[in-house]
């Protein structure tokens, strides 16, 4: 590489070889025979001590060399003396070269400025201040210059010593290539021999230039002013509506005033390119206020307070709120900005600031009144305010915090709801069972499914309640429930003895007795087996001598006692084809029940007072949360009635009626429970006979229930035998069953698509004519051609419920339940 330095010893090396050659050739032109010739150099005049012995040796040296009488002889002329002169001042300008040669430094600097911008500048070093010789109308010329320099440069041989940098050009934008700013630096700064100075300078920051242009309802406004919120000194003024400035990089909120208002917009620049922001001024998004002119210029200049009172003098005491609030806050002054902004009704602001300041309970109050509920959630918790935390979860259906708070605030009976929520069915149906509340625990472990890790543990706790509650048949059906449920290697004989006990307990000896021997053949020396199993049978001997011909007795099984006096008719709640149903108290438990009335001719039919108890003990051993439970059946003065849960909801006949028809997910919903319902009691052999949308209800907690299982074979057999009448309702009937037929459970899914159809069309297939004709001859008609953009499987599988042979059917509820469950989309 070729620098200045290589250029200055070339050239010195050069000059003293020409030089040299030059002094001998000169010397070898004067030679003369010098063998005899030599010089005297006496002085003529008066020699002091130091010279004497000076000249004496060079004397003696002229006596001795040749060479040296030649070079004295030459020196004595005028060339000579010329030639000595040029060479020694060329020794000594050779000597400085070579001192500055040795002695310099280097120097490299580095520009600092954003990556996203490009510079042009200039750098050159000076020995003196470009800055005082402007000041003094002087131009110094520069010893170094670098040009078209970006971002790094660098000086080599730059003399020791005090220095100055002068740094001059143009940031430009990367696309459009607009100057962005002008650039005029100067550094002062010191080379040292031998070493590299590295100067690493961060040049002024660059702002974007931005160009708002202000209008009023699509027209330039006039006399505005702008200025960037919390920085006074940026306030310009601008006549037409068009006002520049430079912003940095960055979110700013830009308060623009004119007239008599005042916006704030926040801009966010993100690029250096040159930007053009429109704002209307008419635009009711971000305006402050307005309608006060004198708060409009100290609002600009940051005077919120003489704003505010400006403001409170027009009577705007909302704005003049906020302003206050905003005072409060830019002094640190939290809560009285937050009271300010309450003040102004910005609760949600308000709320914000009072949780920086942790006053969590304010601000979950204001969080809640702003309808945040989640963030009022959140501060009822950190304030530990159980009881209003739980309460906004459970709004947001958030269960696992809803019970988390519920337990800490000890509000037993709210957490057996949430839990009941979250689906933790047995763990409520516990804590119920551990506050005496049995009904309650009744219904919630009714609902505990086989699939529940916790269902084992449920079937036990169910069987307790019934217990505790008298109804010892249902107990037992849950204790056998339990023992099915074992498996290997569990010892079934406490659980057997408990369900002979039961047994014994309600009549049902034979069953009793059926139990025993069978733990007794399993462990012969199982403690007392022989004992009650001698017992049980003495009572079963004496129950077959007081059994009369005239009387009848409830099945084995039934619950037995005498119901005179023991329920209190409250008030009539429904009447039917199936009698009259009453809300009524159970005296003896203590509890509400719903109490149906059998018709009056029941106790003219011998058979049929059977078969109503018979109905009533089997569907009083269904347990499923679809199927309403049965408590008892009994008769009291000649009136056969039964007695069961009493439901606060609505019949679901009547929800139709109000809403027309349901959307199909909300009918495939409604099908998949009453599918679970009858799959369970098809299970258990008992068929419903008679169902539609008048024997379905919905709770209050949106569970479908199936009422009056088995009443419509007690209804066909009171019926007089000359009737044309059969059982079940007409509207519903399948084509076997208005023949006369025997009806098996599919005979209800018939049923179950005459219903489906009605909600979700909002009518009946067959509604005019003779209607069991149609049922038995007459094609279903397609819902799609009823409702527009019906779904296709949907229609589909009423058609195939509603086929007018049973083996054209579904097999079963189960399979259509499945065929249900994937339209609701779960």
């Amino acid at each position: 590489m070729h620098t200045p330095d290589m250029c200055i010893r070339k050239r010195a090396i050069l000059a003293l070889t020409i030089l040299g050659f030059w002094l001998c050739g000169a010397i070898a032109s004067s030679a003369e025979p010098l063998e005899d010739w030599v010089p005297d150099i006496t002085p003529r005049g008066e020699i002091t001590a130091i010279e004497k012995p000076v000249l004496d040796a060079y004397q003696r040296l002229l006596e001795r060399s040749p060479t040296a009488r030649r070079f004295h002889r030459f020196a004595s002329t005028r060339n000579g003396r010329r030639t000595l002169a040029a060479l020694a001042l060329a020794l000594v300008a050779l000597g400085f070269a070579a001192r500055r040669l040795r002695a310099t430094g280097r120097l490299t600097l580095h520009l600092r400025f954003p990556n996203e911008i490009e510079g042009d500048f200039e750098v050159q070093l000076h020995t003196r201040s470009q800055r005082r010789s402007r000041a003094n109308n002087q131009r110094s010329t520069p010893r170094h210059t670098r040009v078209a320099v970006c971002r790094e440069t660098q000086f080599d041989r730059v003399a020791p010593g005090r220095w100055f940098l002068t740094i001059e050009g143009n940031f430009h934008a990367p696309e459009s290539r607009a100057v962005l700013a002008a650039v005029n630096e100067e550094i002062e700064l010191t080379i040292t021999a031998r070493q590299c100075t590295s100067i690493d300078h961060a040049l002024p920051a660059v702002e974007t230039p931005v160009e708002f242009r202000v209008q009023w309802d699509r027209q330039p406004a006039r006399d505005i002013g702008l200025s960037v919120r919390g920085q006074p000194d940026t306030l310009r003024f601008a006549a037409h509506g068009k006002s520049r400035t430079t912003l940095p990089l960055g979110e700013h909120v830009m308060l623009i005033g004119a007239g008599d208002r005042v916006v704030e917009e926040t801009v966010r620049i993100t690029s250096y390119e040159p930007t053009v922001i429109q704002i209307d001024l008419a635009a009711p998004e971000n305006l402050v206020f307005k309608g006060c002119p004198p708060a409009v210029t100290p609002f600009l200049q940051g005077d919120f307070g003489d704003a505010a009172r400006a403001l409170e003098r027009d009577g705007q005491a909302e704005a003049a709120s906020l302003l206050r609030a905003r005072i409060h806050q830019e002094q640190g002054q939290t809560e009285r900005a937050a009271e300010q902004l309450e003040s102004a009704g910005r609760v949600k602001e308000a709320a914000e600031l009072r949780r920086s300041i942790s006053d969590f309970d304010r601000a979950a109050l204001l969080y809640e009144n702003a309808g945040d509920l989640r963030h009022a959630a959140e501060m009822y918790d950190a304030a530990e305010s159980w009881d209003e935390a739980a309460r906004a979860w459970a709004a947001l259906e958030e269960w696992d915090h809803a019970v988390r708070c519920y337990e800490k605030a000890g509000d037993h009976d709210a957490l057996i709801g949430a839990l009941e929520a979250q689906g933790e069915l047995f763990r409520a149906a516990a804590l119920a069972s551990e506050r005496d509340d049995r009904a309650r625990a009744i219904r919630l472990l009714q609902q505990v499914g086989p699939k529940d890790p916790e269902y084992g543990r449920a079937v036990e706790l169910l069987a307790l309640a019934f217990e505790q509650e008298g109804h010892l048949d249902l107990a037992a059906n849950q204790i056998e429930r339990r023992l099915e449920l074992l498996e290997a290697g569990d010892n079934p004989s406490p659980l057997e003895l408990h369900l002979a006990e039961l047994l014994d307990e309600s009549g049902d000896h034979a069953r009793a007795l059926t139990v025993l021997e069978r733990l007794r053949d399993r462990e012969p020396t199982y403690p007392n087996i022989a004992s009650r199993i001698e017992s049980v049978r003495k009572k079963l001997s004496s129950s077959a001598q007081n059994r009369t011909t005239a009387g009848f007795t409830p099945p084995a099984g039934a619950t037995a006692f005498v119901a005179e006096e023991r329920y209190e008719i409250l008030e009539e709640i429904g009447r039917g084809g199936m009698g009259l149903v009453y809300k009524a108290r159970d005296r003896r438990l203590g509890r509400i029940v719903a109490l149906k009335r059998m018709p009056e001719n029941l106790r003219d039919h011998p058979g049929a007072v059977q078969l109503f108890l018979g109905e009533a003990q089997a569907a009083a051993r269904m347990n499923h949360p679809n199927i309403v439970t049965l408590y008892d059946a009994d008769q009291e003065n000649g009136h056969f009635f039964i007695t069961m849960e009493l439901l606060e909801g609505l019949p679901l006949n009547t929800i139709l009626k109000q809403r027309g028809r349901f959307g199909p997910r909300d009918t495939a919903r409604l099908g998949v429970q009453i599918c679970a319902g009858l799959q369970f009691a098809h299970g258990q052999g008992i068929v419903h006979r008679d169902i539609k949308t008048a024997n379905l209800f919905i709770t209050k907690e949106r569970v479908l229930k199936i009422m009056d299982f088995g009443l419509a074979k007690i209804l066909e057999a009171v019926r007089d035998k000359g009737a044309t009448l059969i059982a079940g309702t007409p509207y519903y009937m399948a084509p076997e069953q208005a023949a006369g037929k025997v009806a098996d459970g599919r005979t209800d899914l018939y049923a179950l698509g005459v219903t489906l159809f009605e909600l979700s069309t909002g009518r009946l297939p067959f509604s005019e004519g003779d209607i069991a004709d149609q049922h038995k001859h007459a094609p279903a008609p397609d819902p799609r051609t009823i409702v527009e953009g019906y779904p296709a499987p949907l229609a589909e599988l009423i058609l195939h419920l509603m086929a007018k042979s049973p083996e054209e059917r579904p097999e079963s509820a189960a399979i259509v339940g499945q065929r249900l469950a994937r339209m609701t989309g779960s």
